[in-house]
């Protein structure tokens, strides 16, 4: 038990043979997508060329107080975070090299809302100029691969998408983002997506914003601030799309499909996870698409990233019990670089360390993701 300090347990980060985080991000501008839009679209790169605000008029994104506030947050050293700086993928790399992660995965950011939009060839749009720049820019760099992105607003060119790309040799997952995923995850219009997805051997990746999910509207609109909008958002959003994924049987209708939760943590899941098999007990004539309690397909199927750790270094065991709890044969390292809260590999690494067996911590540290995005 994690109570228990390990005599076999690793003793230093360089014995961590591969580092993997997990949640990487590029910052691609909407004139990188313009510049990448295929025939078909042009009525948008038009809108492209004209809106000094592309994102903003095409979309219902709202958040408290402005989101270029987040620069605001007190950086770690005298390296630029950039995270809202227009560097592609340059400042990722450098940062990811910087703190010691051998490989990076990424994942989109100015687009992270892209559920916001109303008009569905727009999204399309926005999905095929977004990919093929992060496939263009991933050529560049040795310790980059990528999820590439899917538009929920239309699954079945989503799943054409996954089919055109998932050979690209830095095509690793699938993107489908979490936040304001309506129908939530578990709806069976996107089954284009996971069918997609698993035929092609693509694990689905889901990533929240830290704000304007507003799912829940008589408390979500009352958020005041970034700060309040950020506490709840990314675990809120994933709690709900978890339970949708698992109550309507996505993972047994899809036994080769694996799920990776992006951003929130992991303090939330022992208690989702708890929540769900009591439901699965309690109302077993409400989940007839399920032969096992959900924690059972948790177990072969999800995987959760670390980050943001928080503040847990004073309390090194009770983070080690939470890791227990969740599994680290189910867990993912992420540092979510470049952002300026991004996580070292120290900090999970020197607080977990004595808990848990080698093969453990190494499994947690890269290895899980490895095998899960397939990384050679």
């Amino acid at each position: 038990m994690t109570q228990n300090i390990k005599q076999q347990s690793l003793t230093s980060l360089d014995e961590v043979e591969t580092i993997v985080d997990a949640d990487a991000h590029a910052q691609a501008s909407w004139d990188d997508i313009r510049a990448h839009l295929d025939d078909g679209h042009e009525r948008f790169e038009s809108f492209f060329e004209s809106s000094p605000a592309p994102g903003s008029e095409m979309n219902l994104y709202h958040s408290p107080t402005p989101t270029y506030l987040y620069e605001d947050m007190k950086e770690r050293d005298d390296d630029d975070t950039g995270l809202y700086d227009d560097a592609g993928l340059e400042q990722t790399a450098a940062v990811t090299e910087r703190i010691g992660v051998d490989a990076g995965i990424v994942n989109p950011t100015l687009i992270l809302n892209l559920n916001f939009i109303r008009e569905r060839d727009y999204a399309v749009a926005i999905m095929q100029g977004y990919n093929d720049w992060l496939v263009s820019e991933l050529d560049q760099y040795d310790n980059m691969v990528g999820n590439l992105l899917v538009a929920a607003q239309d699954p079945h060119r989503s799943a054409e998408e996954i089919d055109r790309l998932a050979d690209e040799d830095d095509i690793v997952g699938v993107q489908l983002l979490g936040t304001a995923l309506v129908p939530p995850a578990g709806h069976a219009s996107y089954d284009p997506i996971y069918e997609a997805a698993e035929a092609n051997g693509l694990p689905i990746s889901m990533h929240t914003s830290g704000a304007g999910m507003k799912p829940f509207p008589e408390q979500s609109f009352w958020a005041e601030t970034y700060a309040e909008d950020h506490v709840t958002q990314h675990p809120f959003a994933h709690t709900v799309n978890a339970t949708s994924l698992l109550l309507n049987g996505v993972p047994e209708r899809f036994p080769e499909l694996t799920f990776v939760f992006q951003e929130a943590g992991i303090g939330y899941v022992p208690y989702l996870l708890g929540r769900l098999d009591t439901a699965y007990h309690e109302f077993p004539s409400e989940v007839p698409a399920l032969s096992e309690r959900p924690s059972e397909y948790v177990s072969e199927q999800f995987y959760w990233c670390t980050q943001p750790l928080g503040h847990t270094a004073e309390t090194p065991r009770d983070l080690a019990w939470l890791v227990e709890l969740v599994g680290p044969e189910n867990l993912m390292f992420a540092a979510d670089a470049p952002h300026p809260d991004f996580d070292t590999p120290e900090e999970l690494f020197d607080r977990v360390r004595a808990y848990f067996s080698a093969d453990e911590v190494t499994a947690m540290m890269g290895e899980n993701a490895i095998e899960v995005y397939d990384i050679e």
